[in-house]
């Protein structure tokens, strides 16, 4: 094998690990550019596996690997011990358009314990009209907590939607503080 060829070769591989959260089982994944999926909802890594392959389809090896995301992972026990944590230190790798890439970017400024409305986020990508797109967007989040699409909700106070169910919604909001309307509505 060339070096050329090797130096590829790592360049598709993925590491990830699994630890259980209040929210279940979360994988995590990382390629050599950042962490790029985060998730929850499996049955077993290998239906994880199986996800990342259809996701990172250039992906050639996908490894268990714990000692790759050590520090991503104390961070996220720490968030859901309560602790207001920022995921900016980490290197990202995003696959999405450039309006979801602006959406995202957005999302990761709303502090811990704040939420904005799907409006507000168009508004600020300087797209009034695209509150819509911004829900689509955010549903495509493959990073939910470092990214914090649960953050966002509907203009009428309602939560609006999540990719990770609205169960793990509420309870993202709550562990921020976030004081939640008694009969919140879906838009």
């Amino acid at each position: 094998m060339s070096q050329e060829s090797e130096v590829r070769e790592i360049m598709q591989r993925i590491y990830y690990t699994s630890f259980l959260t209040p929210v279940g089982r979360i994988y995590l994944a990382t390629t050599e550019k950042g962490i790029c999926l985060l998730s929850w909802g499996y049955r077993s890594g290998k239906d994880f596996v199986r996800e990342v392959r259809n996701h990172k389809s250039e992906v050639r090896t996908i490894v268990k690997d714990d000692s790759h995301l050590t520090g991503i992972k104390r961070d996220i026990k720490r968030y859901f011990s309560g602790k207001p944590v920022s995921f900016k230190k980490y290197a990202l790798d995003l696959k999405g358009t450039n309006f979801q890439k602006k959406v995202w970017y957005v999302l990761s400024t709303i502090p811990y314990g704040k939420v904005l409305t799907y409006k507000q986020v168009s508004e600020r990508i300087g797209m009034p009209e695209a509150a819509r797109a911004v829900g689509g967007a955010c549903g495509a989040n493959d990073l939910p907590i470092i990214i914090p699409c649960h953050r966002v909700i509907a203009s009428n106070g309602g939560l609006g939607g999540f990719s990770g169910g609205l169960k793990i919604k509420k309870h993202l909001l709550k562990l921020e503080g976030i004081k939640l309307k008694k009969n919140l509505k879906k838009p």
